[in-house]
């Protein structure tokens, strides 16, 4: 059934308004992993993981010069006996990092019952994890802004090239997390130089049906995209599919370049249940860990 867009929220604000969408076997499933956020320097409210700034933890952090009205107590008196210089001890600020789910919500993502619960399966378990750990987390649609996970629908309105970034300003210093197929037409080297900067962290999970990974030979179909409604006939025989398994790994490969190049992590998943998704490809790439 046709979908159409929804309506973004303007202000960016985390919005879960229902329950998360799950298939109970995936509810299930998520429980049993967390997001792996690792040693990196966040921003956030506070929460219990290394910020990028002075804080209140036990940690040090820096030294600066005193200044009237400093708590005597954070004096770095044994450097006064050396330097007869007045410093101050800071320590790290703890935080609980913020965390974006960018998704790409083009309709190619829900192509097929498999890939599009798989989609809605990370959607709802990146939300859930983030918050497991704390975290701020919103969900922002590729070219949109915030949206409700639970209410979360694909659209039928492609973009002409790669779909643009979110219209809201993205958290700096947090955790971004973007969630598509990479099957665009145009360059996607513009988003995600813009998804990359200010990210403390960033993870591409390119999701993937296992019959766009691994198409059988033999097949002859009538293809049909279903964002442009073009329409083609098509023999897959062991020619055509060995091009575009070249063509694909290209892409693939493209994607990866750009998104490690620029000090992220590239994931390719194929389409399935959550726990296959989270103990195989994404435990690999140490996107998440065994809770």
């Amino acid at each position: 059934p046709a979908r159409r867009r929804r309506r973004s929220g303007g202000r960016g604000e985390a919005r879960v308004n229902g329950p998360l969408r799950w298939h109970p076997d995936d509810a299930a499933a998520a429980a049993g992993f967390r997001l792996r956020l690792g040693e990196r320097r966040f921003r956030g409210r506070a929460g219990a993981r290394r910020g990028g700034a002075a804080g209140s933890s036990l940690e040090f952090f820096d030294f600066r010069d005193y200044t009237v009205g400093d708590d005597l107590r954070h004096v770095d008196w044994r450097g006064y006996a050396r330097t007869e210089q007045l410093r101050v001890r800071l320590h790290e600020e703890e935080v609980a990092p913020y965390v974006d789910v960018v998704v790409d919500g083009s309709r190619s993502l829900g192509v097929t019952p498999a890939k599009e619960r798989g989609a809605q399966a990370l959607l709802a378990a990146f939300v859930q994890w983030s918050q497991q750990e704390g975290c701020a987390a919103r969900v922002l649609r590729l070219g949109g802004g915030a949206e409700d996970p639970a209410t979360f629908a694909f659209d039928d309105d492609a973009p002409a090239g790669a779909p643009p970034a979110p219209v809201v300003p993205l958290r700096r210093a947090g955790a971004r997390i973007l969630l598509t197929d990479g099957l665009w037409p145009g360059d996607p080297a513009p988003l995600l130089h813009t998804l990359l900067g200010g990210a403390s962290q960033f993870v591409c999970v390119q999701l993937l049906d296992p019959w766009e990974l691994e198409p059988p030979v033999g097949d002859a179909l009538l293809l049909r995209d279903v964002e442009s409604g073009a329409r083609a006939e098509l023999l897959f025989d062991a020619g055509t599919v060995a091009r575009y398994r070249e063509r694909l790994q290209r892409l693939c490969t493209s994607l990866r370049t750009l998104v490690v190049g620029g000090g992220g992590s590239h994931v390719v998943v194929a389409a399935a249940p959550l726990a296959t998704m989270a103990a195989g490809e994404l435990t690999t790439a140490m996107v998440v860990e065994p809770a």
